[in-house]
């Protein structure tokens, strides 16, 4: 019952973001006994803070599901700075971000004798919710009105009892608010 409502979840937050102009990434995530490749969709925003940087904000969810029918279900929710290396607001940036990650899995819990951990009658699921970091390398194509595109590469560790590893690649645009000034 608990799948069916994540499920349920995924698709309403699928459909918001297709109505939202949906940004999409190609993850990989690695986490014990655990490796997928997925897709995720997130939605970037960011405001400047100078003619070359943005605060970010960042909210996004990303699925796997494994040969075994085992499901992993991450929500990331990010604060970040994004700094262009040449000063210009465009060009090749790094951002580094923090935040907490939401999650639920399918992947049962062992003890360290490799028995399944119970749960009332149930078995116990791998937790992976958790505090987040992460970084992004990439490039900042020039703005078109308030509409800025970029290609990037992504790292993200999670902190959590079941910490994970996701490394992706992501074709997105950032809604930005407030102008640059243009000199």
């Amino acid at each position: 019952m608990f799948l069916k409502k994540q499920i349920f979840l995924l698709c309403l937050l699928l459909s918001g973001y297709l109505f939202s102009n949906a940004q999409i990434e190609v993850n990989h995530v690695s986490l014990k006994g655990f490796k997928e490749t997925g897709f995720g969709a997130f939605l970037n925003f960011s405001v400047p803070v100078s003619d070359a940087n943005y605060v970010t904000l960042e909210g996004g969810l990303q699925y796997y599901i494994n040969e075994y029918d085992e499901d992993l279900g991450l929500i990331p929710v990010l604060a970040g700075y994004r700094y262009t290396l040449n000063g210009s607001g465009t060009g090749l940036y790094v951002e580094p971000n923090a935040g907490y990650m939401f999650g639920s899995s399918s992947i049962e819990e062992y003890d360290a004798n490799g028995n399944p951990v119970q749960d009332g009658y149930d078995v116990a699921h791998e937790k992976v919710a958790g505090p987040v970091a992460g970084i992004n390398l990439g490039y900042l194509f020039e703005p078109g009105g308030r509409i800025q595109f970029n290609v990037a590469l992504r790292y993200e560790h999670s902190f959590g009892s079941y910490a994970t590893n996701t490394i992706g690649l992501r074709i997105a645009h950032a809604f930005t608010f407030g102008r640059r000034n243009d000199y």
